[in-house]
């Protein structure tokens, strides 16, 4: 941790998931029975549904609830539950308060996906008629308008969140670039405090589909995630927000519990998995390690072995054995859950990683001093 007027704090926590809607859900969730995936609904692939929560309690406009997909109703609970556990929802500070938020890039027209493949399958020269149908059946407008971008208007919208907000998509390092940038700022001075944040709403037949044609799921019942013999990704539906402060803007105004959060460390392509675990998690033990790896490999296998050899005697959560795969939010989940246990006394120094093909990314949230 750097000196008191950089040092950065988590001061709220909101997440969403198969665990429940509640952190005190989520570390139960930990002691007790873990959720199972829904095994029907997509057959012969899998996916962890996000807990019943309370819509119309976040998103009191039932005008405003109408308008907004599935995603935007856990994106904004989230939000909302970690500005409440902040002790910021309602206030002024919310005026200035910026947001970086990671989602996908956009919603896709099933029917029309549907149409294009099986027209694909019976014609002659389907390279010439996929992109004849680029041209007059896929419209890009969601696209375009960024599921990131409308998350952010949600927010300011519903919540009152009035500062300049960043938007991040992509893959699994969005979620990485949205959390680091956040933590930068804070510790740079450039901020007093920031949400950051993700969603995935993962019940979707586009996006199954996407993963599909890309042999990117798991069939069937798999082992976890942190067993070699693991292949494929089972996705879930996750929306995870934290408040981010300097730790003297914090305690000024007397916020608690804290939870201190270190930089992120980043390696895309660059140094090994095990030397970016080094540069984070040197002093005092580790005593938890929450991994956001999807199960896709050879990377998981790699990250997994990295963390053991690394820290043999610290036990290992795969948060996608918990929630399923959240893409852009596996990251700030991993984080968020890291806070949990540390602000409720359950460990005091915690490493939260991820790896993907992209990169690998490791930070340390620990209690106080």
């Amino acid at each position: 941790m750097t000196g008191r007027a950089t040092e950065v704090v988590i001061s709220g926590v909101g997440v969403i998931s198969a665990c429940g809607a509640t952190g005190a859900a989520h570390l139960a969730a930990l002691d007790g029975t873990r959720p199972k995936p829904d095994r029907a609904a997509f057959n012969p692939y899998s996916v962890y549904r996000a807990a019943p929560f309370d819509v119309a309690e976040a998103i009191p406009s039932k005008s405003d609830r109408r308008q907004m997909e599935p995603w935007q109703h856990l994106g904004v609970a989230a939000a909302r539950q970690a500005l409440g556990d902040a002790g910021l929802l309602g206030t002024a500070a919310l005026d200035s308060l910026y947001l970086n938020i990671c989602a996908n890039g956009g919603a896709r027209e099933v029917e029309v996906d549907f149409e294009v493949l099986a027209d694909l399958r019976a014609s002659p020269e389907p390279d010439a008629d996929l992109v004849a149908a680029q041209a007059r059946k896929l419209r890009p407008s969601f696209l375009l308008g960024q599921l990131s971008n409308m998350l952010a208007g949600n927010l300011a919208i519903i919540l009152g969140v009035g500062g300049g907000a960043r938007t991040f998509m992509g893959d699994d390092m969005a979620g990485v670039d949205a959390m680091a940038d956040a933590i930068a700022r804070v510790a740079a001075g450039q901020c007093d405090r920031i949400i950051v944040g993700g969603v995935l709403d993962a019940e979707r037949p586009d996006l199954m589909l996407a993963l599909a044609l890309g042999d990117r799921l798991a069939s069937d019942a798999v082992p976890s995630v942190l067993d070699p013999a693991r292949r494929g990704v089972v996705p879930g539906s996750v929306a995870a927000f934290l408040v981010l402060e300097s730790a003297r803007a914090a305690q000024d105004r007397g916020a608690g519990p804290l939870a201190g959060v270190s930089p992120v460390s980043v390696a895309a392509e660059g140094p090994a998995f095990e030397d970016i675990l080094g540069q984070v998690a040197s002093g005092p033990s580790i005593d938890a390690i929450y991994t956001s790896v999807s199960g896709a490999q050879p990377v998981t296998a790699d990250a997994v072995k990295g963390l053991r050899s690394a820290h043999p005697d610290t036990p290992v959560t795969a948060t996608a054995d918990l929630v399923g795969h959240a893409v852009e939010a596996a990251f700030p989940f991993a984080v968020a859950l890291s806070a949990l246990s540390v602000r409720s006394g359950r460990a005091g120094r915690v490493l939260a990683t991820t790896a993907c093909e992209s990169g690998a990314a490791a930070l340390v949230v620990e209690a106080m001093a």
